[in-house]
């Protein structure tokens, strides 16, 4: 059976949402060798595994001195049977897309060979290991949804304004990751399938402080289907007047264009999309909503959620488009 990095990552994501009862919770993924099927599994610890059955009498060289993916002899037992594996696990959660695509082609050149399941996987560790070794660190799952949702608005920014970059502030510091004049965006992404609950970093990430206001750009994206983040820079590059500035933005939020073939492995889709406008009676914490003597020094950081099915950020909820809202066209 042929499986992608989305059945791997829905496999893996089902695992972590399920009680911690024992060691291991595991699921077949379908692909199988004379031993039996490969799983997938997460340990007590959170880490994801990708355990390969090993036949009776089998040895196995472990690999555990990596800093980021070990390979070692696990066991899995229940009333009806005991089985060895040969578990790759992840140590490192920064390299959870890296350690998918390993996992993935794993399974496709133990499909293509399936009596030569351990040789298979050892060979595509092999393969892997200067990349495993984490010389450079990896943007995390999450991490690398959020850009894709910055890059998904910067695009629509710059056909209209081949100059939009410079409005992109976030990867500065700046408190909103979009910014012109007095006009403000804050870009969520999610993947999570239910639900509108946000993040909220620092008590001006949802300040308005100036007259041209703020709007809250919420998008769920998935990722079955869609493009990547590199294919979202490189259609960037060909239509921005200034790559430069762009390039060194890329850098700021921990983008390696030198890792291109690891993103272009997680595709995104965006399947809904909200905006709200920021301002009196949105749920937030500010400093201005301080009252009596409190005061901010010497307190912080401060990270909050805000769900926004709740019925005051419900009144928020608007049609504003937010690309004419930030070039001033709304």
């Amino acid at each position: 059976m042929t499986v992608d990095s989305a059945d791997l990552e829905r496999l893996w994501s089902v695992l972590e949402q399920q009680p911690v009862v024992a060691a291991f919770r595991s699921v077949s993924i379908g692909a199988r060798t004379p031993p039996g099927e490969l799983q997938v599994a997460v340990d007590a610890q959170g880490h994801r595994h990708l355990l390969v059955p090993l036949a009776a009498g089998h040895s196995l060289k472990e690999a555990v001195d990596g800093e980021a993916v070990v390979l070692r002899r696990r066991a899995l037992e229940d009333e009806r049977r005991y089985q060895q594996y040969a578990s790759l696990e992840l140590m490192d959660e920064r390299l959870q897309d890296l350690f998918t695509a390993l996992c993935v082609e794993v399974t496709d050149r133990i499909n293509a060979a399936p009596d030569r399941a351990v040789a298979a996987l050892r060979d595509v560790l092999k393969d892997w290991r200067a990349l495993l070794a984490g010389a450079r660190p990896l943007l995390t799952s999450s991490a690398l949804a959020g850009l894709f949702g910055e890059l998904h608005f910067l695009q629509s920014l710059i056909a209209v304004d081949p100059g939009a970059v410079a409005f992109w502030t976030g990867p500065t510091g700046s408190a909103q990751d979009f910014h012109r004049g007095s006009r403000a965006v804050e870009l969520k992404t999610t993947t999570a399938p239910e639900g509108r609950t946000v993040h909220v970093h620092g008590v001006d990430q949802l300040d308005v402080s100036t007259e041209g206001g703020l709007v809250l750009l919420w998008l769920r994206v998935q990722s079955q289907q869609g493009i990547s983040v590199p294919d979202l820079v490189d259609d960037i590059l060909a239509l921005t007047d200034d790559t430069t500035t762009f390039r060194v933005l890329l850098r700021k939020v921990g983008y390696d264009e030198r890792d291109r073939e690891v993103y272009a492995r997680r595709v995104f889709d965006v399947i809904e999309s909200r905006t709200y406008q920021v301002g009196r009676g949105f749920p937030r914490i500010t400093t201005a909503g301080l009252t009596g003597d409190a005061a901010l020094s010497g307190v912080g950081p401060i990270d909050y959620t805000v769900d926004l099915d709740a019925p005051p950020a419900l009144a928020h909820h608007t049609h504003v488009e937010p690309t004419r809202f930030l070039l001033g066209h709304a």
